[in-house]
């Protein structure tokens, strides 16, 4: 049954094909039926002529002349035929060119259209139907207004009669249905006649909404990018607490104001106050409270003072005023005693009532020196003499507190002695994974075991060490017995971890410090990657270029670099790269606020972020409370340090925890 209907359809097929021949082909063979007779006839009557049997009639000339037509109509047919051939040819070629056009123009997501002059669409392709809905068959006829709606309608009218009137025009406008619209670029080109009138347009549109919005995220963006590039910047030269000028920013502003002064013979003081009862406060009520009480102080700081004055925030509780062009050291009595007229009147911090006074000492130029840095340590030590004298007083360097450089002197020979008798000794404090709670490092830690004075922190030793010149010799002492002992763990069948040794300016600008990591690892035999040596951010960002190729030699050992510190001096990001820095250290002010400080939580969020996306290990020293180690390990650092996982420890005492691998 189904090749009977296959043949039938074939059949019916050629039939359909030769049906268009019937007409021709009768009147073919009516011609050539015609011609044959009529052929005949004249070549008989030409046979008799040329025998003479028959002369040339008139009828014969008709013969003759009626076969030369049917001839002719032959002709004619069978050129026709041709004709009609090519003609169905073209047509089919016209079509299937139109169909390839068809197929390429609904695979193009834009849309492609021709409009006439009454703006009606006469060829649109698919996208018409995805975007807008309307079927390929409905869009001929309809107008650009039914299409887009009559609101888009408006907004295209004036950009449509500037093309009908023979300009090209290109434009953005924003159409589509309602909660999902489309910013589309539309180009249209004039169709001219050759007289140059306009027979309609050429349309075409493209969806740049995903564009768009990329380019308004890319805005809002480098919005951002600016603010907290700016944000950084002001971060780099003012403490991200009080809002006041750093250490950094202070020094700088007081070598200027010294040079000024010296050229013009003018009087300068420098006011160091520290606030009294200020860690009472702090350990009882907790560091929102102390926080709040270091703003408030600060702000009636900046009251108090005349506007040519510079007030900073040194660190922790103390602060530093530079008063300049003063008369003579009396107007900066008077000022210390306004300053603690103002800072013992009580504080109202939420529904608390807060006192905190201040012990002030003061230097003067020239008459106590014109080098900033000595100037700031004389007013120190005139501050400490204040508060030994009862507190919430001043008191101006003299004579007497110069005395005190005698005690100072005899320290520093005891230290040079407790050197040699090997009085100094490393405590270590673990560090650990914050995600496995695995111990995987410890930082050494300077201690001085003093015949007199008991076990002294290196805030004690460490400012006379850097004066009298044995800061070089104690650094390369602490890292030949960091290595020492790391290697001897190793040896006693600890598994292996990083020991990080911090190095200061001084020993930076030394020079050796490349060969005395070198010494050390080679006397040790300790691999050179479980040394980390760490910078303090601002010894980085005041490395100059000399001393790029030091810092490279020690990276040359194996050892590993680390920067502590980081996000206070904010110290160059492509310098830390070309250093090969590993490792950076948040600032223990920062993670002492968080996660309650809002504004310091974001600032801890956005450098872990920066250090990670720099690819640098991130490390959190002076973790002491849960939330702490929670936040900061959301926040994506990964290592953490501080008394909440353990105190520093001596040798002895923390190999244990080392073993466990855990912290107590």
């Amino acid at each position: 049954m189904e090749k009977t209907l296959e043949r039938q359809g074939r059949a019916g097929y050629s039939r359909r094909r030769l049906l268009p021949l019937v007409g021709p082909l009768i009147i073919l063979g009516g011609a050539l039926a015609v011609l044959s007779v009529a052929g005949m006839e004249l070549f008989s009557a030409a046979r008799a002529y040329v025998a003479g049997e028959q002369v040339w009639t008139k009828e014969l000339l008709l013969h003759f002349l009626l076969a030369a037509a049917v001839a002719l109509i032959i002709c004619a047919v069978i050129l026709t035929q041709r004709a009609l051939q090519r003609i169905a040819a073209a047509e089919k070629a016209v079509r299937e060119s139109e169909e390839r056009l068809r197929l390429v123009a609904d695979n193009v997501p834009a849309l492609i259209s021709y409009v006439d002059r009454d703006e009606r669409y006469r060829f649109s392709n698919r996208t018409y139907a995805d975007w807008f809905g309307i079927a390929p068959d409905q869009m001929t006829g309809r107008t650009v207004a039914e299409v887009f709606g009559a609101e888009a309608y408006e907004r295209l009218r004036e950009p449509l009669a500037r093309v009908l009137a023979g300009e090209e025009a290109q434009f953005e406008f924003t159409a589509g249905a309602p909660g999902r619209p489309r910013t589309l670029q539309i180009s249209c080109v004039p169709h001219l006649a050759r007289d140059g009138s306009v027979h309609g347009f050429y349309l075409l549109g493209n969806d740049v909404t995903t564009l768009k919005r990329a380019q308004e995220d890319l805005r809002f963006a480098a919005i951002q990018l600016q603010q907290d590039a700016q944000r950084l910047e002001f971060l780099a030269h003012h403490d991200p607490l009080t809002g006041l000028p750093n250490r950094a920013m202070f020094a700088d502003r007081a070598r200027e104001a010294v040079a000024h002064a010296r050229r013009h013979g003018k009087n300068l003081a420098f006011l160091f106050l520290d606030l009294d009862n200020f860690k009472r406060i702090n350990d009882t009520l907790g560091h929102e409270v102390g926080d709040a009480l270091l703003k408030t102080i600060s702000a009636r700081l900046r009251a108090t003072v005349r506007g040519d004055d510079f007030v900073a925030r040194i660190g922790g509780d103390e602060f530093c005023v530079l008063l300049q062009d003063i008369a003579d050291p009396r107007e900066a009595a008077a000022v210390a005693q306004k300053l603690l007229h103002e800072l013992g009147t009580p504080y109202r911090v939420g529904e608390r009532e807060l006192r905190s006074g201040a012990s002030i000492g003061i230097a003067c130029v020239p008459l106590d020196g014109e080098d900033v840095a000595t100037l700031m340590r004389l007013a120190d030590s005139a501050m400490y003499r204040a508060k030994a004298l009862g507190r919430n007083g001043y008191q101006f360097f003299s004579a007497a507190l110069g005395r005190d450089a005698a005690v100072a002197e005899a320290l520093a020979e005891d230290l040079k002695a407790g050197l040699e008798r090997g009085e100094l000794f490393l405590a270590y404090q673990p560090r650990l994974d914050l995600a496995t709670g695995h111990l995987v490092g410890a930082e050494a830690l300077l201690r001085w075991n003093h015949p007199r004075h008991g076990v002294l922190m290196p805030e004690s030793f460490l400012a006379l060490a850097d004066d009298t010149g044995l800061l070089v010799p104690i650094g390369a002492w602490v890292l030949r017995e960091a290595c020492a002992q790391a290697r001897r763990w190793r040896d006693s069948g600890i598994q292996p971890i990083t020991v990080t040794v911090n190095v200061t300016a001084r020993q930076l600008r030394h020079g050796g410090l490349a060969e005395q990591v070198r010494e050390a690892l080679e006397a040790s035999g300790l691999p050179g990657d479980s040394l980390v040596i760490e910078l303090p951010e601002a010894a980085v960002r005041q490395i100059p270029e000399a001393l790029e190729d030091a810092m490279r030699g020690v990276v040359a050992t194996g050892a590993r670099l680390g920067v502590d510190d980081f996000g206070t001096d904010y110290a160059s990001l492509p310098m830390l790269q070309r250093l090969r820095v590993d490792a950076v250290c948040i600032d223990r002010q920062l993670v002492a606020g968080v996660p309650g400080d809002a504004e310091r939580a974001g600032l801890a969020k956005a450098l872990v972020a920066l250090a990670q996306g720099l690819g640098f290990e991130v490390v959190a020293k002076g973790i002491e409370q849960p939330a702490q180690r929670d936040f900061l390990a959301e926040a994506g650092c990964r290592i953490g340090q501080g008394d909440l996982f353990a105190r520093p420890l001596g040798a002895g005492e923390i190999e244990p925890l080392l073993r466990q691998r855990r912290a107590a």
